[in-house]
């Protein structure tokens, strides 16, 4: 019987983590994935925890193409620099599992867990340059993700359906076209990138305008958001924002074609200042995204930067919200 992805995770010692690793000395990973020789976990699931699937020293990244992984536990493994391409991981286990440099080409996750893992430095939902459009589309179904780094890690056109995202602190990642189906944000989020376009040409010929790109019933009411930069026509349709009022979605095309006008009736100086500013951020896409996240963080972060109070940007951000609020 699956256990839930979202499960609170066990807590382990260093100890552990190094029996776990030692075990493994002298067994080929290939073999070991054919006959798994450690059985089975408490949990029922197949016992990888500690494996080292790529042999140190290799000159290239271990490939796996069109393989299943089915009810795995691959706590403290390493699955780094592996690519795998349109593969299936079904009721997995990703705790503290070293995945950097480790490349998903239209692969499957479904009902898995990822906690503090290192998934540096490698890519999700990508697919091959001479792939036809939709051959290689990633899609992680009931996943939780929780306190991973995604440093420099690329993101290309993934599809999140049911999934968690939990984090102390995500920020400075560019999700790229990924889409977001009945998804829950839990946290802090911070400097993200959302694309409703891809960004390179080629992609565009190539692949059209991406099928999934978006927001479609997500939750941020535990979450706070700041800085999220939406282009590109990012799709949002009912999302249910921060539950203590830290922000909301807005109309921006008409926020911004009201700009000038806003500006002129703004009779004081640090506040015109403060405005202006959040403008000139956000104003430069009103041609091609519809909705934008206003944050009263945001505004706060500008506020601070230029030396005035928190309390110009609480005015500024009710004045924005009781006018250009819009519902998704």
């Amino acid at each position: 019987m699956p256990i839930p992805a979202d499960r609170l995770a066990k807590r382990y010692t260093a100890k552990q983590f190094t029996e776990w690793r030692a075990r493994w000395s002298g067994i080929e990973p290939d073999e070991a994935l054919r006959t798994p020789p450690f059985g089975t976990t408490e949990d029922g699931l197949l016992d990888f925890r500690g494996i080292t699937m790529r042999k140190p020293g290799l000159g290239w990244l271990k490939k796996f193409n069109h393989a299943q992984f089915k009810m795995c536990d691959f706590t403290a493994a390493s699955l780094a620099e592996t690519n795998c391409s349109l593969c299936i991981f079904q009721d997995c286990v990703f705790d503290y599992t070293d995945l950097n440099n480790f490349r998903d080409y239209g692969c499957h996750f479904t009902n898995c867990r990822f906690y503090r893992s290192e998934w540096q430095v490698g890519a999700i939902g990508f697919d091959t340059s001479s792939a036809a459009r939709g051959e290689y589309q990633s899609r992680y179904i009931n996943c939780h993700f929780e306190n991973i780094k995604l440093t420099k890690t690329v993101i290309d056109d993934p599809q999140f359906i049911d999934c968690n995202f939990v984090f102390k602190k995500l920020s400075g990642l560019d999700f790229g076209c990924s889409g977001f189906v009945a998804c829950r944000f839990i946290g802090a989020f911070q400097d993200l990138t959302f694309r409703g376009t891809y960004e390179r040409e080629d992609d565009r010929v190539r692949k059209g305008h991406p099928e999934f790109a978006g927001f479609t019933d997500v939750s941020f009411e535990r979450a706070a958001l700041q800085w999220f930069d939406m282009r590109g026509g990012f799709r949002c349709d009912h999302l249910r924002m921060p539950s203590d009022g830290s922000a909301f979605t807005a109309d921006l095309p008409r926020l911004c074609a009201d700009r000038a006008s806003l500006l002129e009736r703004m009779n004081d100086p640090p506040l015109h200042k403060i405005a202006s500013r959040y403008f000139d951020l956000y104003c430069r896409f009103a041609g091609e995204q519809k909705i934008q996240i206003v944050s009263r963080f945001e505004l706060i972060e500008i506020a601070s930067n230029a030396g005035e109070p928190d309390t110009l940007a609480d005015t500024l951000y009710t004045t924005l919200k009781s006018t250009y609020a819009t519902p998704t």
